[in-house]
C-alpha cells in the first residue's frame, strides 16, 4: 500500500506549489487599462454655434477611457495592441445673449482609439519593472449636439426648431508616458501609468442632413462655427492609468 501511496503524495506535493512568479520570464498577457485625465475640450462642442454674442455655461475638462487589449513582453521591452473607448463628460449648457438664456445645448462625444505601444523597460527586478511607453493610434470620433430652444429663442432664431446634429471626425493619437509593474498574485500585476496625450480633431462632417441655427446642412459638410471656422475637438492633456495584465 505504501509504495502507492509515496508517489501520490509526491505528485500532490508538486501540484500544490504555487507558481513561481518571474515578471522576466513571462511572454503573454491580456490587460485591462481605466484612465482619467484633463482635456482641452471646454465648450468648444457647442460654441460660436449661433453667432457672435452668445456665451455658454458649464465646459468639459476631464477625458476618461478603458482600454483593453494584449501584451507581448520581453525582459528589455515590449509591444501593446490595445483599443481605448474615449468618453469625457456630457457637456449640458445654456447660451446666453447678455440677457436672456436662448436654448439649452447637450453634447455628448465618443471616441475608439486601436493603438499600438511601445514599452521600454528602464528599471525592475522578477516581480516589478518601471517603463517609458510611446503611443500611436488612429481616433474616430461621434459628437451628438441636441439643441432646445426658449421663447427667447425662437425670437432671436425665427424659423429654427430643437434639432440634434451628428457629425464625425479622425486624427492621429500620440502618447508617451512613465508607468510602473508590479505583482499582485502568482498570474496578475498592477499597473500605473502617468503621462501626456496629443489628440485633436479638426475634421469633424456632418453625419446626417439637419437645419441648424445657420441654414440647412447635408451629411459630408464640414461641421463649422457660425463664422466660417472648422469646429475643433482637443482632447490633448496629461491622464493617469491605472489597471491589471493578466498574464498566460
Amino acid at each position: 500500500m505504501f509504495r502507492f501511496l509515496f508517489p501520490l503524495l509526491i505528485l500532490l506535493s508538486v501540484s500544490a506549489q504555487a507558481r513561481v512568479f518571474n515578471i522576466n520570464n513571462e511572454n503573454f498577457a491580456a490587460y485591462f487599462l481605466a484612465t482619467g485625465g484633463g482635456s482641452q475640450l471646454g465648450t468648444h462642442a457647442v460654441a460660436g454655434e449661433a453667432g457672435a454674442g452668445v456665451n455658454y455655461n458649464g465646459g468639459v475638462n476631464y477625458n476618461y477611457t478603458g482600454e483593453f487589449g494584449f501584451l507581448y513582453s520581453k525582459p528589455r521591452a515590449s509591444l501593446r495592441f490595445g483599443f481605448e473607448i474615449l468618453k469625457p463628460s456630457v457637456l449640458e449648457s445654456t447660451a446666453n445673449n447678455g440677457t436672456s438664456d436662448l436654448y439649452s445645448a447637450k453634447s455628448d462625444v465618443l471616441g475608439y482609439v486601436p493603438k499600438l505601444s511601445f514599452e521600454l523597460n528602464v528599471h525592475g527586478d522578477n516581480s516589478s519593472r518601471s517603463f517609458i511607453s510611446a503611443t500611436v493610434g488612429t481616433a474616430s470620433v461621434t459628437l451628438k449636439n441636441d439643441y432646445a430652444l426658449t421663447a427667447a429663442g425662437q425670437t432671436a432664431y425665427p424659423g429654427v426648431v430643437d434639432h440634434s446634429i451628428e457629425a464625425k471626425g479622425s486624427s492621429t493619437l500620440l502618447s508617451a508616458s512613465l508607468g510602473y509593474e508590479g505583482i499582485l498574485t502568482d498570474t496578475t500585476t498592477v499597473i500605473v501609468e502617468f503621462g501626456y496625450r496629443q489628440l485633436k480633431i479638426d475634421n469633424l462632417k456632418y453625419s446626417k442632413d439637419v437645419t441648424t441655427f445657420s441654414g440647412a446642412k447635408t451629411s459630408g459638410d464640414d461641421l463649422m462655427t457660425s463664422s466660417g471656422v472648422k469646429r475643433e475637438l482637443d482632447f490633448s492633456g496629461g491622464f493617469i492609468s491605472i489597471g491589471f495584465r493578466f498574464y498566460m
